[in-house]
């Protein structure tokens, strides 16, 4: 075979026994081994011009299979170093120096069913000279180089069966890319057609080596597949427009299709009976001779096909036009035309859902999780909560959401001896709240909505109340204030607006008639309040911190108060007053 790429001539005379391939079970090194192959290794010089492959010896040297988790080429990361398609491929050559070449072999019987042996490689070669431009005293025959040729049992090498590549001076090699020193070639398909082979025992040896004076490497990967010589039919059926997807065997340099495609797949109309053809141009051939041609015949086509289905409660399984939603065998003829006639059977299981109902109510504010949903409004809703390798469950939650408010007059006060009703107001109004009273002497009831109060001295009062199943429940607290009977004036408030201690007030019992005066003075003594003739014991009668509209700051203040008796006598009182921000 001509080419303009130097033509490597194989050793045949040393050959070594190999158990070759059975039935091409590991050409491809799927077994993630060498299994089926003969692997041999030696020294690379050159004599007479010619590259020269000598003290060849059995053994894995510079063989290394790899795998999908070996990732890409460590000097071209564009080449993956397992082939597409495949789990495993073999790198062979040396990747770091020159002088020594790695070879693999193997052999297998050509049967109806492997007339098509398809391989594919990826090639790495270190040019010689600066950035691999050049020759730096080297001539093409002693640069690395890498060659595949397949022959029969008598060693003649198999016509349009050779693909051989060597580095050439300064230009970069057909087909292959540069990168600094290094000239690749990315994975690349092949393929030779072996129908005229059929019962015969087909040799492939497969070799890279790196320059002949040791200093250059040259590496390769390699994978194969045996598969049968044929064009393929994509569909059993024509599509839509009646057309059908012609498909001939992937690895071919050129394709050309009696209707005049020319890629690998042809888009023709279906009618029994039409002869189609292509002619395959096998990789890496400059010579049209090694052409050859496979035919087909569009031919009346019955498909019968059994699908087995198991979907859940709710779901559907279309065939052809028709949808099941059902348990049973069904038989639909799917699609009916001059060239196919398809039959499915469909087995189809329907588990059923597991359905849960719930009830629930919450208390306004709260938030019910059902699955990865929130809700906090009433209403009824359905989830559908998954379950690992099985149906998913169907939760319907119809939610109410209870509201429950308290009013309360949050500060009470009494004369030492009087009693007083204590009332809580529940909205919305229910005659089934539930009260609990912390378990005060000084109440009536511990339960009931309106307590009678008479302690002996200021206490606090609190209550819990919840609706009668306690989804909701609410907390009141009641200061009441025992007043003795005289007048009762604090030292200290906290004008905050917290509902406790807001107002500076006088306290009085049923003996004070009325507070005839008070005054509160500052630091400098300006009156900054003042009151009069007003009933004691009345937080609106008093001091609320303010002064001409202005909150007044922390500190000491003074005051003084004037308390009529109901006898008439009068009663005086002066003294520090800290308000407390």
């Amino acid at each position: 075979m001509q080419k303009t790429l130097l033509v490597l001539l194989f050793s045949l005379g040393v050959l070594h026994h190999s158990h070759g391939q059975v039935g091409c079970e590991n050409i491809g090194f799927e077994l993630g081994t060498t299994s089926g192959w003969t692997l041999t290794y030696g020294t690379v010089t050159d004599a007479n011009q010619k590259t020269v492959y000598s003290a060849e010896q059995s053994g894995s040297n510079d063989h290394y299979i790899t795998n999908l988790t070996d990732g890409n080429d460590p000097k071209i990361p564009s080449i993956p170093m397992v082939a597409p398609g495949s789990t495993h491929s073999i790198r062979i050559g040396n990747i770091t120096e020159g002088g020594h070449y790695s070879r693999l072999k193997t052999n297998f019987t050509v049967t109806a069913d492997n007339t098509l042996l398809q391989y594919k490689f990826a090639v790495v070669l270190q040019n010689s000279g600066a950035n691999g431009n050049g020759n730096a005293g080297h001539e093409p025959y002693q640069k690395p180089g890498f060659n595949i040729v397949i022959y029969n049992s008598q060693g003649q090498e198999l016509a349009c069966s050779n693909y051989d590549v060597q580095l050439q001076g300064n230009d970069t090699v057909d087909g292959f890319m540069a990168s600094g020193d290094i000239q690749y070639r990315n994975w690349t398909y092949g393929a030779i057609d072996l129908r005229n082979y059929i019962g015969e025992q087909i040799t492939m040896e497969v070799t890279a080596h790196g320059c002949t004076r040791q200093r250059h490497f040259g590496y390769a990967y390699f994978d194969a597949e045996c598969l049968k010589s044929e064009i393929k039919q994509a569909s059993l059926c024509p599509d839509e427009a009646g057309n059908v997807t012609l498909v001939a065997p992937a690895g071919f340099a050129k394709y050309t299709w009696s209707n005049g495609s020319t890629a690998q797949t042809s888009s023709v109309k279906a009618s029994a009976g039409d002869l189609y053809s292509v002619k395959l141009l096998p990789l890496g051939s400059l010579n049209e001779s090694c052409e050859f041609q496979l035919d087909y015949t569009i031919a009346y086509k019955k498909a019968e096909s059994t699908l087995l289905k198991t979907i859940c409660d709710g779901e559907e399984v279309t065939v052809g036009d028709t949808v099941y939603r059902t348990s049973g065998t069904f038989v639909r003829n799917v699609l009916k035309s001059s060239i196919c006639d398809s039959t499915v059977t469909l087995v189809l299981t329907v588990n059923p859902v597991p359905k849960y109902t719930q009830h629930i109510a919450i208390c306004e504010g709260d938030t019910l999780w059902v699955g990865d949903s929130t809700y906090y409004q009433t209403g009824t809703f359905i989830n559908t909560i998954p379950r690992p390798n099985r149906c998913d469950s169907l939760v319907t939650t119809h939610l109410t959401v209870l509201k429950l408010d308290l009013t309360w007059t949050p500060r009470l006060s009494i004369t030492q001896g009087d009693s007083t009703q204590i009332e809580i107001l529940a909205d919305p109004p229910n005659d089934n709240y539930l009260y609990r009273w912390n378990e005060s002497m000084s109440l009536s009831c511990w339960d009931c909505d309106r307590p009678w109060a008479k302690p002996m001295m200021s206490e606090v009062f609190s209550v819990i109340v919840s609706d009668p199943e306690e989804v909701c429940a609410r907390t009141a607290k009641i200061t009441l204030t025992v007043i003795p009977c005289g007048v009762s004036i604090p030292d200290a408030f906290s004008p905050n607006n917290d509902q406790l201690n807001d107002v500076f007030y006088v306290l009085a019992g049923d003996c004070i008639k009325k507070i005839t005066h008070l005054t509160i003075y500052n630091r400098w003594g300006q009156v900054i309040f003042y009151n009069h003739s007003f009933a004691p014991s009345d937080p609106n009668q008093g001091w609320t911190g303010l002064y001409d509209g202005l909150m007044s700051p922390p500190g000491i203040y003074t005051y003084k108060v004037e308390a009529e008796m109901k006898n008439g006598a009068i009663l005086y009182y002066k003294g520090g007053l800290q308000l407390i921000r």
